[in-house]
């Protein structure tokens, strides 16, 4: 056998080297105490001197030839670096920060490198240093960057007041104030971050966290952030923006998204959790719940965003990131949202809670609408869900909120009611029904089953319906027993499931449910007390199970026209206080994922809303003449003055009262100049999804009446036309409304839209059809500015100017004014008459730039007016002192205006001469322009305007 001999690696022949050269080494030939130094160099301490004589003894007292033997066998043991390190220690001097510690400077730490000295002010926070100096290896120099933490927080100016700070939340998600008196170390959030001083952790520090390695920071990260969404809303009025629209815009969901990615199985769940909270809406989904079934209505919304409704290419087109932040629901579906929940439910062992939030996800998505809820039902994920929410139905948060996304996607569609319907969950939801044993779980399943009542689907469960929810009814009414807010929360929803029968479908036999209908409203009516939230759900509902049909009911309207001549001033008091028509509105939500907002509503008080809006629609199929009290009146006032614009799901259930009330008073031909003035009302509040009502409401607005009293040559056909050409078809079923069809049909100036669309149109601007549709929409906002001032004033005066301004540049060759001088003239002096309040210096909605407006309205002036007086009157009012002097200075650049603006003396009587000349003009490029006023030929009010100021000079 042979040898294989290979040459030597490169590692071996670097190793051989080195033993050579420290085999060639050798010693001084005279070994002295001296030659080892008076002190160590590697030592320190107070015992290093004691220690480096005792080498040095040892050292002296050995061979040469052991000496060398054992500094061999010790650099053979020992790692290069480590040697020379050794060595450059011994090279070394005080100059690298040695300190010296001496017997009698035990009480202060000495820096001898000026460069590295700490100054006196910070010294003092780090003094335990001096026990740790020379205490260790390589702890001769105080790096007070890396060491700094180690030491007390500077607390200097920690108190002082400050206005605006980053905001700091703590582990509980809620935000912390700017200082916190910590009366033990273990009180507070501490951190080494910025700001020491301040507890709890910023979003860019929650953000930091979350892109580390280290699990337990991405865990706690996650943990604060979805308990920090949940909370978000509590903050916004404290806030500089909204929590959740800087959460939305920062990208905090791509980060969520990231994490869910993880493997380990605690980060995974909490960051459910937060994807959870920040799809959930809770606020919404509260408020709904207790709202469905109110007036028999199981709606729901359906969260359109409005900049996403845009051509597909162009999302195509659009980033991820920037996907997200423009639609949510798109931007997670693009990044496999679901793919990803439904490996982590197959794959992973994950708890019940993670398994809600899966469910709270799907949820948001399936509202975002029809396509995206189909999306979802078709899923194995939901699949999965339903199987195991269905094959033991629990009375469990998970059941009742499954049972909730199956509700919301059964309302987008009727396609998607038979999809679910296929799955046979009717047959499912019976089992629980039949054997409740949590009524809020019950309640859903009651809601879901009206839901395809609605579509007028799952008419084979007709027969069951009389008995089963006779049988909750039954037990729930408990006559001789005061009924609790369970027993009026099912009994609601029952009525409301049997109202949507007889709507849909009609052959059913229910006289035994009129009979109890009856009682229960014979007991409820008979309180003398007002009801509260769930009682006026209840009596609303029960009216309107008796108005399904037309059925006549006399006892039950003596009944109801004896409780509202009793009871309803005091209910339009509660109204007038509590409008939700008039609450102020705040909607804080992200407009890549819009909520429903808030109002100051709550529906544990007293809210008689509901009972009232039972009653007309009751009182509707069974006429009967009832007391309208002032309070009414008073109401209806305050609501013609309002300028909110409103446009939130909450205000459509006072729409839906008034225009009940509209209904009923039409029905007992009740005085047609008050329901006018409610049909009026409601013109700018009708939304969207109420389209078919607007036309109601403008049948009774052009009634005979009106166009007898306005004392014009039109029947208003024209204008009515063209507002009913505004209504929109309506894309809202019966089960669902899109959040962009809660926006009123007509804006406020809904008077002058007509003038507005003739200014605009070109072609309109010269026909026949827009000179007779003006005509008639001038005419129409005279007899408003005359008779319904109010109504009119929830638009500024100034945009009030600049619309009917705009009919002197209509028609053919801009001279319809001429045909309509007379009322141009009429409306000059309502708004002269408010010229108090005449103001151009605000934006004007509609006006890009007032100057520019007027700029072009005097041009025509020049063009075609002929020195017309009430073209002039127009033209003249924002020349008065209290405007801008930019317009001033405008008319007075060209010579033509001065000598051509012309009034009546009726004008100058309405707005006298002084508002033009007082006070003294005092711009000098104006003043100039006035010296040319005896170049003017006609010397009208113009020239009078300047001698004035010239004079007063």
């Amino acid at each position: 056998m042979t040898t294989n001999s290979r040459k030597p690696s490169l590692f071996a022949l670097k190793m051989q080297k080195r033993i050579d050269q420290q085999t060639n080494l050798s010693l001084e030939p005279e070994l002295a105490k001296t030659s080892f130094g008076d002190t160590s160099v590697v030592l320190s301490g107070p015992e290093a001197s004691d220690i480096h004589k005792e080498n040095v003894q040892k050292l002296i007292s050995m061979s040469d030839e052991e000496l060398l033997n054992a500094k061999n066998e010790l650099m053979n043991s020992m790692d290069g670096k480590l040697i020379e390190f050794l060595k450059s220690k011994r090279n070394n001097d005080c100059t690298h920060g040695k300190y010296d510690l001496k017997p009698k400077d035990s009480d202060r730490v000495k820096l001898v490198n000026n460069q590295n000295k700490i100054k006196e002010d910070k010294i003092k926070h780090l003094s335990y240093m001096k026990d740790l100096v020379n205490n260790g290896l390589n702890m001769d120099v105080i790096e007070e960057e890396k060491l700094g933490w180690t030491g007390d927080v500077n607390v200097e100016n920690q108190n002082t007041v400050v206005d605006v700070y980053a905001a700091r939340f703590g582990l509980d998600g809620k935000l912390l104030p700017y200082i916190i008196e910590n009366k033990t170390t273990v009180d507070g959030l501490h951190h080494h971050g910025e700001e020491q001083h301040r507890p709890g952790y910023t979003i860019d520090e929650l953000y930091s966290f979350l892109r580390k390695n280290h699990a337990p920071q991405r865990i706690l990260a996650l943990d604060v952030l979805s308990k920090l969404i949940n909370n978000a809303c509590s903050y916004d009025s404290v806030l500089d923006k909204p929590l959740l629209c800087s959460l939305m815009e920062s990208g905090m969901f791509v980060l969520l998204r990231i994490a869910l990615d993880d493997t380990n199985i605690a980060i995974i769940t909490n960051a459910l959790k937060a994807i959870g909270n920040l799809f959930s809406r809770k606020s919404d989904r509260t408020m709904l719940t207790g709202l469905s079934g109110c007036n028999c209505d199981i709606a729901l919304p359906v969260y359109t965003v409005r900049d996403a409704e845009i051509d597909k290419n162009e999302l195509d087109k659009t980033s991820d990131y920037d996907l997200i932040v423009l639609d949510l629901v798109q931007g997670a579906l693009r990044t496999d949202l679901i793919l990803r929940l439904q490996y982590i439910v197959f794959n992973m062992n994950i708890g019940s809670s993670s398994l809600l939030d899966i469910t709270e996800i799907l949820t948001g998505i399936a509202s975002r609408g029809e396509k995206y809820a189909f999306l979802v039902v078709e899923t194995n994920l939901f699949k999965h869900l339903y199987s195991l929410v269905f094959t033991n139905l629990h009375s469990d948060d998970l059941s009742e909120t499954f049972i909730f996304l199956t509700r919301v996607i059964s309302n987008q569609s009727t396609k998607c009611a038979l999809k679910l319907l296929e799955m046979k969950i009717l047959d499912s939801i019976f089992k629980y029904i039949n054997n409740p044993t949590k009524t809020p779980l019950l309640l859903e399943c009651l809601y879901l089953w009206q839901t395809f009542f609605e579509y007028k689907l799952a008419g084979q469960t007709i027969t069951e319906v009389a008995n089963l929810v006779l049988k909750f009814v039954d037990r729930s009414v408990g006559l001789t027993a005061d009924l609790t807010k369970t027993d009026l929360s099912l009994m609601s929803a029952s009525l409301s499931l049997i109202d949507s029968a007889l709507r849909n479908f009609g052959k059913i036999y229910i006289d035994p449910v009129y009979q109890l209908t009856e009682i229960i409203l014979a007991r409820l009516l008979s309180s003398s007390d007002l009801p509260n939230f769930e009682t006026s759900k209840l009596i609303g509902n029960c009216f309107s199970v008796l108005s399904s049909k037309n059925l006549k009911f006399d006892s039950v309207s003596s009944k109801a026209v004896e409780y509202l001549n009793k009871h309803f001033g005091k209910i339009c008091e509660i109204l007038y206080e509590k409008s939700w028509l008039m609450s102020d509105y705040v909607n804080n939500s992200a407009k890549c994922y819009p909520s429903l907002g808030f109002i100051n509503i709550s529906l544990n008080g007293g809210e008689p809303l509901f009972m009232l809006i039972g009653l007309m629609k009751f009182l509707c199929n069974n006429p009967r003449h009832f007391n309208i009290p002032k309070q009414f009146w008073t109401y209806l006032n305050k609501l013609m003055k309002s300028s909110i614009d409103v446009s939130h799901w909450y205000c459509r259930y006072e729409i839906i009262f008034l225009i009940n009330i509209l209904k009923t008073l039409t029905n007992i031909e009740f005085e047609v100049v008050s329901t006018h003035k409610i049909a009026i009302t409601l013109m700018s509040f009708i939304p969207k999804h109420m389209a078919e009502e607007l036309y109601y409401t403008l049948k009774l607005y052009f009634n005979s009446s009106y166009v007898e009293s306005i004392k014009y040559e039109s029947n208003f056909e024209i204008l009515k036309s063209f507002y009913e050409i505004l209504i929109p078809n309506n894309k809202s079923t019966c089960a669902s409304i899109l959040i962009t069809e809660l926006d009123p049909i007509l804006p406020k100036d809904w008077l002058f839209l007509p003038i507005l669309k003739i200014h605009e149109t070109a072609f309109f601007k010269s026909s026949k059809e827009g000179e007779s549709l003006l005509k008639e929409s001038l005419a129409n906002v005279l007899f408003m500015e005359t008779h319904y001032p109010k109504v009119c004033e929830q638009t500024p005066l100034a945009a009030r100017y600049c619309r009917v301004a705009c009919t002197f540049m209509c028609g053919r060759r801009g001279t319809i004014f001429h045909e309509v001088k007379s009322i141009l003239n009429e409306i000059w002096h309502v708004y002269a008459a408010q010229n108090d309040t005449l103001s151009f210096k605000d934006p004007i909605k509609g006006v890009e730039s007032f100057y520019d407006f007027y700029k072009t309205l005097c041009e025509h002036y020049v063009s075609v007016s002929y020195s017309d007086t009430v073209f002039g009157a127009y033209v003249l009012l924002p020349l008065q002192r209290k405007h801008s002097v930019e317009l001033r200075k405008l008319v007075w650049s060209e010579i033509e205006l001065p000598q051509t603006i012309n009034i009546d003396k009726e004008h100058l009587d309405r707005v006298p001469l002084h508002n033009y000349t007082q006070p003294v003009e005092t711009n000098k490029e104006l003043l100039k322009m006035y010296t040319r006023v005896m170049s003017l030929r006609r010397k009208f009010i113009m020239y009078h305007i300047a001698i004035s100021h010239l004079n007063q000079i």
